[in-house]
């Protein structure tokens, strides 16, 4: 069967609606998600925390649109359909990437009363550990957590602190499979006792022998994509029961999700640093994307208890280290 003109236009047209309901359908769901209790499903959990490049991406296309219907390029019969999707797209999830802020904010300034926390995903190798030393120095961090510390690097680590000027040890020294490690200042060190979390090579619970210390909680969550999804679930649902409770609990690390897949800007008791500090839609992943593009996965939370947040900011600084996550340091102040 040969179609005339006018049915490929029309197939055409068709095909064109049929697309932008399935693109409108799709930024419903997602926007829907986590005020449904949707967003630790297959394929959403992995999506949800893309919002700001979606947004962005949606944003440029829109205009693209318009502009072609515009200037006739495209007929309105094809072209309103898409812009119409595009819109819906951007009207959804534009203003929540921006309302949750997406320029951050600068380090607060070393002051006394303070815990100073570098978080930082180097993936193993990708950096070198001299390179992770002179930022925490800079930073005058009190702890470090590596979510995923090349395996027999210690020393070369605690070397690199020294050199820089920063002492600092390993709470969670031990096995070489343990990827998750944890360096703190000497005066903290004595005080804590590590216990592995649920996949003991990539989460650790530090146990503090005084009340008025924090437990630390430190993971590299699985991506929640096919059978990695019941891991990353574990590891959320016991980051949340760990704060379930009044005490000083700080979490750091990779959590290969958004605030979206927590349902809110807190796990249990546990509030995000980011979103506290109005720089939750600042992305970390990858540090060949801008911010708003790039995926906020990187996160510090804290209860209430281990203090107020003085600053979260995802730095900029070391996009030409080689490695593909962004460092984030996180200001706590404890006194006052």
């Amino acid at each position: 069967m040969v179609l005339d003109d006018q049915a490929v236009r029309g197939l055409a047209a068709a095909s064109v609606r049929v697309l932008a309901a399935l693109v409108a359908a799709g930024a419903v769901l997602l926007f829907a998600a986590p005020h449904v209790g949707m967003e630790r499903w297959h394929v959403i959990a992995a999506a949800l925390p893309a919002r700001g490049a979606l947004a962005v991406v949606a944003s440029a296309a829109l205009v693209v649109v318009l502009v072609l219907l515009v200037t006739r390029v495209v007929r309105p019969r094809l072209g309103l359909p898409v812009a119409a999707a595009l819109a819906l797209v951007v009207g959804l999830h534009l203003p929540v990437v921006l309302a949750r802020g997406v320029v951050g904010e600068p380090v607060a300034a070393p002051a006394a009363g303070q815990l100073r926390v570098l978080e930082w995903n180097t993936n193993g190798r990708l950096t070198t550990p001299d390179v992770v030393a002179e930022l925490a120095a800079a930073q005058h961090a009190d702890v470090v957590v590596l979510p995923q510390q090349a395996p027999g690097t210690d020393d070369a680590y605690r070397a690199a602190f020294t050199a820089a000027g920063l002492r600092m040890v390993r709470v969670n020294g031990g096995s070489s499979s343990v990827q998750v490690a944890v360096w703190v200042s000497p005066a903290l060190a004595g005080h804590y006792t590590a216990v592995p979390g649920p996949d003991p090579k990539k989460a650790v619970e530090l146990v503090p022998d005084d009340a008025s210390l924090p437990t630390v909680l430190a993971l590299h969550a699985p991506w929640p994509v096919g059978p990695g999804l019941p891991g990353w679930e574990r590891d959320l649902d016991w980051v949340a029961a760990k704060c379930s409770t009044d005490a000083p609990v700080l979490v750091a690390g990779d959590f290969n999700g958004s605030v979206d897949d927590f349902g809110g800007p807190r796990l249990g008791l546990c509030e995000d640093a980011a979103s506290l500090r109005h720089s939750a839609g600042v992305g970390t992943w990858r540090t060949h994307l801008p911010p708003l593009v790039a995926i906020p996965i990187d996160h510090v939370l804290a209860t209430p208890a281990v203090g107020r947040a003085a600053s979260f900011t995802v730095l900029r600084s070391e996009d030409g280290s080689g490695t593909r996550h962004r460092p984030t340091m996180t200001v706590f102040t404890t006194t006052g």
